[in-house]
């Protein structure tokens, strides 16, 4: 347990069990439920300002790993908080949030009413960034669509990106299951799969999107989420046809290992970058997944993920205009064993 800039306001993270219990014991039987639910969750940093060693308020935070954001999962507090104890708390968390690398915090309406302090308005909630907010350059503007299935994730980023590129465009389960169906290859270990990079770009070509493509395996890839050679062979089958239709569309493909830095350079020239990555470092266990990338600045990349996870109680904050370090984002997005690179970048 450490002690914050107040001897009053005490730091907790998930280790500090004996905290834990003692805050649960000592709130409103609905907050301790909530605080024993956190606690479980990778990542959580609380701070609780305590007199004659009773809580009278607690505030926590949730990081998504490999993010550079965190958001106020719980504020609670008594009746009697002083004026000052919300805007000490939120010092004291920002101070750690810091020390974790974290640019910015995130927040609902009701915990800001009680916080109080300065907060951008964003759709559907508020934002605090922790000093210098990064120069953002200009790029595409896209709505948040979460994916609806576990195998949709490459059409979810897809829908996003066509909605950033034309505003009128609304992204809803029809568009999402109508591009899956158009683009899947995988077939996945229980049940259907999800989409390769060839055959994105080939539903983004079909609806008049200007579409690159940049795939440094040769060979077909995601095989190892097929449980036989006859799934396999099927998947194979199918990419192979999908990477001949992009050839005969004359598609642009580059067979190689792109930089984190060209995604930036895409982005500058008016793209959206569909970006493969493995899941382990955000989710804790390996998967393939589609994401949007779709701003940078000053070092920092902006993205939508299309999945929300259930098990880490994530609200639709957490996964809309996430920003995520260049080299987050470059140790996130390689793929396999051995290791490749997919990305599909997409625009007017």
């Amino acid at each position: 347990m450490a002690e914050g800039e107040a001897a009053s306001v005490t730091v907790f993270t998930a280790e500090h069990a004996a905290v834990w219990a003692d805050l649960i014991a000592a709130v409103p039987a609905e907050t301790g439920d909530r605080l024993t639910a956190l606690r479980k969750i990778a990542g959580v940093t609380g701070v609780a300002h305590c007199s004659e060693g009773r809580p009278e308020a607690i505030m926590v935070g949730q990081r998504r790993p490999a993010a550079a954001m965190m958001r106020i999962a719980l504020f609670w507090s008594a009746a009697n908080l002083g004026v000052g104890d919300g805007q000490r708390l939120l010092a004291a968390l920002e101070k750690e949030a810091l020390a974790q690398d974290v640019l910015c915090l995130r927040a609902g309406e009701d915990a800001v009413r009680h916080i109080g302090g300065q907060w951008q308005r964003r759709d559907g909630f508020l934002q605090r960034w922790i000093g210098r907010e990064p120069a953002r350059r200009q790029g595409q503007v896209a709505p948040s669509w979460p994916q609806t299935a576990g195998f949709t994730c490459g059409p979810s980023a897809l829908a996003m990106a066509m909605a950033g590129i034309d505003p009128t465009l609304r992204p809803d389960r029809a568009l999402e299951v109508e591009l899956w169906r158009e683009a899947t290859t995988i077939i996945g270990p229980s049940g259907p799969g999800g989409c390769d990079p060839y055959g994105l770009a080939l539903v983004a070509h079909r609806r008049g999107l200007r579409v690159e493509i940049l795939m440094s395996s040769a060979e077909p890839i995601f095989l190892d989420r097929a449980s036989s050679e006859e799934r396999r062979g099927l998947m194979s089958f199918v990419q192979e046809g999908f990477k001949r239709e992009a050839e005969a569309a004359s598609l642009p493909i580059e067979a190689r290992a792109f930089a984190v830095e060209e995604i930036g350079q895409a982005l500058d020239r008016g793209l959206s970058a569909l970006v493969l990555i493995d899941q382990a470092p955000m989710m804790g266990h390996t998967c393939p997944h589609w994401v949007l990338v779709h701003g940078h600045g000053d070092g920092v990349y902006f993205l939508n993920d299309p999945w929300i996870e259930p098990d880490r109680l994530e609200q639709p904050m957490d996964a809309v205009d996430l920003p995520v370090r260049a080299a987050e984002l470059d140790r996130m997005a390689w793929y396999g064993n051995p290791a490749y690179r997919a990305a599909v970048l997409v625009g007017r």
